[in-house]
């Protein structure tokens, strides 16, 4: 007859798996789980020294840990702290799984083990488990970190600029730039983007290696003197064939067209700036572009004729050969224009929006707006909006 239920479940607790996966949660508990408890008391000390301390912090200097300007030394801190927990997480878990290997019990059935080739599955999870869940809180501690030396100057971030930084001092610490080409709406040129009424923008932001955005809005035909007429491509908008201004197409065709001017705006200041020769129509090398969508420009009530605003315009860059695509909103703005829709989930978003540069790295791994993943957070910093690059960012 073969062992009672409950028997086998505390057989199968006693396994060198069972036990190596109870310390993983908290170490002590697979030592226990054998029957040596002496061990257990040992090996669960350290973790419950860190949580007292922690619970101390909590209580006495909670700012420390949640202000919104996160202490350096703290910040060291946390990563070194966070190493010497791996190691000891590590200690624990290959400690369990050993005891538990030398205390089987006697009453499991023959081949209740697992195989050789089984245990060295059972032992990379839990190993490579410990190292994923220290190596994602040092992630965070170092973006914490970058984050803060860029708030404060004392390393390179990136930054964005626009028509309003015209004849004002630019970043001067900026490991990127990402620069307007609007003076704030559709069809119109920021004069500061080449030489004009100012420094080139899009020198300081790197040349050809400048990101770039573009204001988009959906006006109407009602309110719009650039509204297409009599367009038949890339659709067709109130032509002979398909009349009526006000449509999905005529929507596509505007955000195209919108999209358009801003590109022929980008390679004239390249022209000027003479990083493209006499003539050119493209930039000298592809860019990526941001399509701003906010609501202090003009749009439709009817969401669906805004998406085909955007659809339209991220056509016309991909048409050019754009080296990336993403949006710029909140996801309160995008829900108001665009009905949250998930049209756009395969670009990246960059968020606005952040209070400080901790905040930032937060919304990081949250997702963005578009659906998609979040490439860029802005926040405030020295009296410019700089952008915290998310991890894995290729715009």
């Amino acid at each position: 007859m073969g062992l009672p239920f409950a028997a086998r479940v505390r057989a199968l607790l006693t396994t060198p798996f069972a036990a190596a996966l109870l310390s993983f949660l908290f170490p002590g508990l697979g030592q226990a789980s054998v029957g040596n408890r002496g061990r257990a008391a040992i090996v669960a000390l350290p973790m419950l020294a860190v949580l007292g301390v922690f619970a101390l912090i909590l209580i006495f200097d909670r700012s420390s840990l949640f202000g919104l300007t996160p202490d350096q030394g703290l910040l060291t801190s946390l990563l070194i702290l966070d190493l010497m927990l791996f190691v000891y997480h590590l200690w624990a878990v290959l400690d369990a799984y050993v005891l538990a290997g030398k205390a089987r019990p006697d009453r499991l059935q023959r081949g209740a083990f697992p195989s050789k080739w089984a245990t060295v599955l059972s032992v990379g999870v839990l190993v490579s488990g410990t190292i994923g869940v220290h190596a994602a809180v040092a992630e965070v501690s170092i973006s914490w970190q970058h984050a803060l030396s860029c708030n404060t100057g004392a390393t390179p971030c990136w930054f964005d600029i626009s028509y309003p930084q015209c004849g004002s001092p630019f970043p001067a610490n900026a490991e990127f730039g990402i620069v307007g080409v609007n003076k704030g709406i559709v069809f119109s040129a920021n004069p500061c983007l080449s030489t004009g009424d100012g420094p080139p923008e899009l020198a300081w932001a790197g040349g050809v290696r400048a990101q770039l955005y573009a204001n988009t809005g959906n006006p109407g035909p009602a309110l719009s003197s650039r509204w297409p007429n009599n367009q038949t491509s890339p659709r067709q908008c109130d032509a002979s064939a398909v009349p009526g201004s006000d449509t999905a197409d005529c929507a596509y065709d505007y955000g195209w067209n919108a999209a358009a001017d801003s590109y022929r705006t980008a390679a004239s200041a390249y022209v000027s700036l003479g990083l493209a020769p006499a003539g050119a129509t493209s930039t000298p090398s592809p860019n990526v572009w941001w399509l701003d969508v906010e609501i202090i420009n003009s749009w439709r009530p009817d969401t669906t004729l805004n998406v085909a605003v955007l659809k339209g315009a991220v056509a016309y860059l991909q048409s050019v050969g754009a080296a990336g695509i993403g949006f710029y909103s909140t996801q309160y703005q995008w829900n108001q224009i665009t009905g949250g829709t998930s049209d756009f989930s395969a670009y990246p978003s960059w968020v606005a929006g952040a209070n400080s540069a901790k905040q930032a790295v937060g919304i990081c791994s949250a997702k963005g707006f578009t659906g998609g993943r979040v490439a860029l957070v802005q926040y405030h910093a020295g009296g410019f909006d700089a952008d915290f690059l998310c991890q894995g960012n290729s715009g």
